[in-house]
């Protein structure tokens, strides 16, 4: 083992396979014994904090992209493919044996393979149970969270964001082919890429069309910003309810901000189960050109029966909207 650590420039999982990895301040080989996996521990050459990696399955979880209550997302090598990335995504620390925190990423997994592979999504790579870890396993891509390029540029450009739409209207539309509804459409849960425009991914609250059809039960999920009003008051939802969260995401990227600006969900449950208008007439689309907000004001009307009933309406609309914008610029 000295003999390997006293060459450079090896890989990670060199170090990894031999129990140890390199520290990021000294470059020292530091082995893993003694170590809680997963946490942050201090090197005892030069006292630097690493993260120390920990193995599911094949795959060696190696740095934290982010994560909440229902569980985090871990970059991570595989063993048989050295020059790749993954994302692994296991339960929280402190709850990894919760009985219904477990059944949630089961069925995520389940989901998952169920979509099968599209351009738009991030693709299922494997999924199970190993040392002691239930895990989702995903390809990794390389973006920007679209609430992280907002929170940095403010607001995105109208053709950027109509873009945006379509591949997330197509991500939509795959999902709904495969007999699901997404349920869970905000900026967190949208990748941004240099080469390939927007993903959509995390489908802890997925659901099956005949399951989401029914009302809904005591426990409202999803973010407040961009829940149609619908799963409030429990009734079902459809493709129209996946319209309202999508034009209160786009309204956040082309505004630099919600829609609602509450702070609390008592107060935004109560904005949205009053018979408010979402519209221009509230002055609150004045800074977007009209063609784009007619598109917008019709995703978030309060009534489901008035907003587009179905993907391909909308992506109609936003082609249009999109090559007339094009169009004027050549």
């Amino acid at each position: 083992m000295a003999f390997l650590f006293q060459k450079k420039d090896r890989h990670p999982l060199e170090a990894y396979t031999q129990g140890a990895f390199f520290c990021s301040g000294c470059k020292k080989p530091v082995g893993l014994d003694g170590f809680s996996p997963l946490e942050m521990g201090r090197c005892p050459h030069c006292d630097t904090p690493n993260f120390v990696p920990q193995k599911i399955s094949k795959f060696w979880l190696f740095y934290p992209l982010g994560g909440g209550g229902m569980g985090a997302v871990y970059k991570a090598y595989h063993e048989d493919y050295p020059d790749n990335y993954f994302a692994i995504k296991v339960l929280p620390r402190d709850k990894k044996d919760d009985p219904e925190l477990i059944e949630n990423l089961t069925s995520e997994a389940e989901i998952v393979s169920d979509l099968g592979e599209h351009p738009c999504i991030i693709n299922g790579v494997d999924a199970g149970y190993d040392a002691g870890e239930h895990y989702l396993a995903t390809e990794f891509i390389e973006g920007e969270r679209l609430d992280k390029r907002i929170e940095r540029l403010g607001k995105l450009p109208e053709n950027e964001v109509l873009l945006i739409a379509l591949r997330l209207l197509a991500a939509e539309t795959h999902i709904y082919n495969c007999g699901y509804l997404f349920r869970d459409m905000k900026p967190e849960n949208v990748l941004i890429t240099r080469d390939h425009g927007a993903y959509l991914y995390d489908y802890g609250i997925c659901l099956n069309i005949e399951s989401a059809l029914e009302e809904a039960g005591e426990f409202v999920e999803g973010s407040p910003f961009y829940m149609p009003p619908e799963r409030l008051s429990g009734a079902g939802e459809g493709p129209y309810s996946e319209m309202y969260s999508l034009g209160m995401l786009l309204y956040h990227a082309l505004e630099g901000k919600t829609y609602f600006s509450a702070n609390e969900l008592k107060q935004l449950a109560r904005q949205l189960m009053r018979s408010v208008r979402l519209s221009n007439i509230e002055g609150k689309m004045k800074n977007i050109s009209p063609d784009v907000a007619a598109v917008i004001d019709k995703m978030i009307k309060r009534e489901p029966e008035r907003r587009y009933q179905n993907f391909i309406e909308a992506e109609r609309d936003i082609v249009s909207v999109f090559d007339a914008k094009y169009q004027s610029n050549q």
